[in-house]
Formats: C-alpha cells, structure tokens, sequence
C-alpha cells in the first residue's frame, strides 16, 4: 500500500514539474529548422530564410508586426584557383524586417549561407537558425 501512495505522489510531482515547464518556456521558442523557418509571436508570424547562388548570398527575418527583428549570417566561398576558402559575417536589426546579402569576390563562387533570426516583441521571442549550400 505505501508503494502505490509514494508512486502515485512521484507521478503528480513529475506532472506538475512538466506543466510548469511547459508554462514557463512558452515565452520563448528556439527552432532548428530547414529553409524558411517559419514560427510566430504573440500570433503574428515570423519568417527566416536564407539564400545562395553562384556567387551570392543572403538571409532575411521577417515578422509580421513590430517588434524586434534581427539577422546573423555567415557566408563562406572558395576561390576556384587556390581551392582556398574564407568567410564574411553580417548582422542587421529592424522592427520588421531585415536583410544582408553577399556578393563573392571575383575568381570565387558560394559555398554556403548560415544564418541565426531572432523575433522578440511584448515578452514573447523566436529564435530560428536556417542554412543554405550551393548546389542543393
């Protein structure tokens, strides 16, 4: 009989530790996500995406409302001679939408786009990572 009271008080204490964790992580989301990643705050939609092509690049957050609105890409390429690879990094910040873009130096071509978005507004924030590789 003790046996069944202690596992049915262990079995409440780990219900109500999972919805308080439930309850307090709802102020925020983290998303690791394909190309767009999509999500929402406070029920206005968030979008991040990122873009490549021969010898360009680029990555974009959107939010549909205002609020703050930030993107962090790394952009990597190789020169086609030496075979040597190198890498520019761009972060920009809005109340809706904000973008960078890349352009690779001459005698180079795109390798790939990384890119962290982040949306906060009214204490809620999403937080997406996408990424981009030539050829795929």
């Amino acid at each position: 009989m003790k046996g069944s009271i202690k596992t049915r008080i262990g079995k409440m204490i780990s219900a109500s530790a999972l919805a308080l964790t439930i309850v307090l992580g709802m102020g925020s989301m983290a998303v690791f996500a394909g190309n767009p990643a999509t999500g929402a705050v406070n029920g206005y939609t968030t979008r991040g995406t990122s873009t490549i092509k021969a010898r360009s690049g680029g990555a974009s957050t959107t939010y549909q409302s205002t609020g703050a609105v930030s993107v962090n890409s790394t952009y990597s390429y190789v020169n086609t001679n030496t075979l040597v690879t190198d890498k520019i990094t761009k972060s920009k910040g809005y109340y809706k939408s904000c973008s960078v873009s890349f352009t690779a130096p001459n005698g180079c071509r795109s390798v790939k786009v990384s890119s962290s978005h982040n949306v906060s507004a009214a204490g809620q924030s999403w937080t997406a990572s996408t990424s981009k590789i030539y050829g795929d």
